[in-house]
């Protein structure tokens, strides 16, 4: 009976381990589509950052998007509820950092981004102090430009 008992706890624990930690990335997609606004859904990125090198840095997640000229984009980000800090996102085209959802030391839950060439640019996910978590983000089109608006 015993060993029955320590089998069950152990299986318990066990299965209880592989939940600790883990994300709802479907209720995380459900509330930044909710924070999206009034623009048209895109696309959406799963980030998922875990401690894995002995100096007890997270790495980051990269993502490539082909964006459009002369439209305006945003980028929303949801926080998973375990996270010790916010997620830091980061538009690049190539190594050219553009646009970021932190300014002047605040992390902002979204940031707009006027697109002027269309191409591929990178969507740059990591933790500021290197902290593992999860999160879940959304890129929506706000509003595309007619030749000879805004400068186009």
């Amino acid at each position: 009976m015993k060993k029955i008992f320590f089998s069950f706890l152990f299986i318990f624990a066990l299965g209880s381990a592989g939940l600790y930690g883990q994300c709802d990335h479907d209720a995380l997609l459900k509330q930044a589509l909710n924070e999206m606004g009034s623009g048209q859904y895109i696309k959406d990125f799963i980030v998922d950052l875990k401690k894995e090198n002995n100096d007890g840095k997270t790495g980051t997640v990269k993502y490539s998007v082909i964006l459009n000229s002369r439209s305006q984009y945003k980028f929303n980000v949801v926080n998973g509820s375990g996270n010790s800090e916010k997620v830091l996102m980061e538009l690049y085209d190539g190594d050219k950092l553009l646009v970021s959802n932190k300014a002047q030391g605040k992390m902002y839950k979204a940031f707009g981004f006027i697109c002027r060439s269309t191409k591929v640019y990178n969507l740059v996910f990591s933790f500021p102090e290197g902290s593992e978590g999860c999160a879940r983000a959304v890129l929506s089109l706000q509003k595309q430009f007619q030749a000879g608006e805004q400068g186009f």
